[in-house]
């Protein structure tokens, strides 16, 4: 595989402004152009069936550009799930866009069928499928959502073609619709600095998913892990004075299941101890400020969410070696003799 990525270390100011997402939403049009203006907004697939029903069509889209890949959504939503719209990918049309990559497409909820080679298939909810964009398609596509990964064509191995249309649910495949599913999920916390790390880690599971042999499910695994591991540690960080800072909240917010959560906590005890070993951090950097505590060490604690006075004393001192008021002592006499 091949891509551009930055070092992980070289980041300037402008490396920690949100991504950059574009949406188009058919709310924009009037409400009986609104299936016109999809098909005109579609740039790779020509709507060949035209919408009838009485309601307006509601759908939108989504995509941002993660170095030389694209995440995309796709959101179409009707309560009769017996409508459909045609999506066909032409030879006239593949022509004129040459778009050269690959897509793997995660049907979240309704149906598609792909039409490609003479026969047809039904990707349904939790099917995860690839997609070559040099070869002609046709999608009937019922009301529901997806999401997809566009991928250069060079990035993947020579023989990735011969997976057109084909399912890629099983075994790593999995943990690839898994991996989408967070990382979509966790587009609005995501900074231009985490870019490289998200290429390096996609590139490394796009492979595994592909060849599943052990190298390359073993190379895969630790770039995710450590991907999501920033995330978490980051999400709590940002939330650690939060009374309702649990692992439920966490996997709602990250888009993590509770099992995924738990697995990569386990080497250290589990993610509650996480987050009080953080909040202990935390309070010893109050106490142990320059200035000295402007709140009784009380109240300190009950701010980091320690209620208990008594089992806040036992786990610092378990912590640090020292009290909470034996820290607040230490430093206030380093203060007055201008030691360190």
């Amino acid at each position: 595989m091949t891509g551009d990525v930055r070092p992980a270390g070289s980041c300037n100011v402008s490396d920690h402004q949100a991504l950059n997402v574009r949406r188009f939403s058919t709310d924009s049009a009037p409400a009986d152009e609104r299936f016109d203006a999809w098909a005109a907004h579609s740039t790779y697939c020509d709507m060949v069936t035209t919408y009838r029903s009485d309601l307006p069509f509601d759908a939108q889209r989504a995509n941002v550009s993660l170095g030389p890949l694209i995440l995309a959504s796709r959101t179409w939503r009707h309560p009769d799930p017996s409508l459909a719209y045609d999506a066909k990918r032409t030879p006239a049309r593949i022509r004129a866009d040459q778009r050269d990559c690959h897509s793997f497409s995660l049907q979240i909820d309704g149906t598609a069928a792909l039409r490609s080679d003479g026969s047809t298939t039904v990707k349904r909810p939790g099917d995860l499928y690839l997609l070559d964009f040099a070869r002609p398609f046709e999608r009937v596509i019922a009301p529901g959502s997806e999401i997809s990964l566009s991928v250069p064509r060079d990035w993947l191995p020579a023989d990735t073609g011969k997976l057109h249309g084909a399912s890629l649910t099983r075994g790593v495949g999995s943990l690839l619709s898994d991996y989408l599913l967070s990382l979509y999920n966790t587009l609005p916390q995501l900074t231009r600095h985490d870019v490289p790390h998200i290429v390096r880690a996609t590139a490394e599971l796009l492979k595994a998913s592909l060849h599943p042999e052990l190298d390359t499910l073993s190379a895969a695994q630790t770039p995710i892990r450590d991907l999501l591991l920033q995330r978490i540690r980051r999400y709590i960080d940002q939330h650690l004075l939060q009374p309702d800072l649990t692992p439920a909240t966490i996997c709602r917010d990250v888009g993590l299941s509770r099992a995924m959560l738990y697995r990569l906590f386990e080497s250290a005890g589990g993610v509650m101890r996480e987050i009080r070993h953080r909040r202990l951090q935390r309070v010893y950097q109050v106490l142990s400020s320059p200035q000295g505590p402007d709140e009784r060490i009380r109240d300190i604690a009950w701010r980091h969410g320690f209620t208990d006075e008594k089992y806040f004393y036992r786990i610092f001192k378990a912590e640090f070696g020292h009290t909470p008021r034996e820290t607040v002592e230490q430093f206030r006499q380093r203060r007055e003799t201008g030691t360190h």
